[in-house]
């Protein structure tokens, strides 16, 4: 497809050219991407597990006594709940650090700040019909996104926001900096972000492990892959971008080869019906 043919608005599609679209598969995930997902999930997930049990006290627990008993019967006591939690926390804000400084123009800057997180008019708007059109007060369409939904980079801007407060206070309790006021202010701190992620969390997964119209999106963190037909209908901006940036390959394959590139193959042009 020439990008003079890409639309300029989503437009309805064929059975045909669905079923095309279905069939090929677009990149959208870097493999660093993937691996610092899937190690966040593993830390979050293994950190929550110890944390509850360590939430408790004569006087208060969150998890119940048997979780508690189990954990600390897995780990053998308390002590080594409590070394476990505080090493990974460690290890996880070592990682970070790593990424930070040696991803930050590739992956820092580029992808987390430009794309997980901005939010441009669409993604507004984005957030204002689809609250609407849950609430069953519009059936309007909603605005076409980039490569994430408005709904994903406010969890990403959430996740991204409270992970340095949750570090930054788990390094005060764990080694009890500043004196005893402070340690039990970063408790506090600690325990409020880490819910604040939790409760985001659960939405996250629930839409990308369970939401039938965003399981290529879970996938996408397997393979790095989404289907062209779920680009389309869901990320149409980013679809676009994906368009001319095929074209751009493709009038310099031209140009490398003397002959027209093979461009109507993984790329058919979309017309309305």
């Amino acid at each position: 497809m020439r990008t003079d043919a890409v639309p300029v608005r989503p437009l309805p599609l064929t059975s045909e050219q669905a079923e095309a679209m279905l069939q090929r598969h677009v990149k959208k995930h870097h493999i660093a991407i993937i691996l610092l997902h899937w190690f966040n999930a593993l830390v979050w997930g293994s950190e929550l597990l110890t944390g509850l049990a360590l939430i408790s006290s004569p006087l208060f627990r969150v998890a119940p006594s048997w979780y508690i008993s189990l954990v600390e019967g897995i780990f053998g006591s308390r002590a080594n709940v409590l070394q476990i939690h505080v090493a990974l926390g460690l290890s996880w804000i070592g990682v970070y650090l790593v990424y930070g400084i040696f991803g930050f123009r590739t992956y820092l800057s580029r992808e987390v700040l430009q794309h997980e997180i901005a939010l441009d008019r669409d993604d507004v708007r984005w957030l204002i019909v689809r609250t609407q059109r849950i609430l069953g007060w519009t059936s309007e369409p909603l605005p076409p996104q980039g490569i994430y939904n408005a709904g994903q980079k406010l969890f990403a801007f959430l996740v991204y926001t409270m992970i340095p407060v949750v570090m930054a206070s788990g390094v005060v309790m764990a080694f009890r900096l500043f004196g005893t006021q402070v340690v039990g202010w970063a408790v506090v701190v600690h325990f409020g972000a880490a819910g604040l992620v939790v409760s985001g969390l659960m939405i996250h997964v629930y839409m990308g492990a369970v939401f039938p119209e965003e399981k290529p999106a879970f996938f996408s963190m397997i393979t790095g892959t989404v289907n062209e037909l779920y680009a389309y209908s869901h990320h149409f901006k980013w679809w676009t971008i994906v368009k001319a940036e095929e074209g751009v390959w493709d009038r310099q394959h031209d140009d490398e080869t003397g002959h027209p590139a093979d461009i109507a193959g993984p790329t058919e042009p979309v017309r309305p019906e």
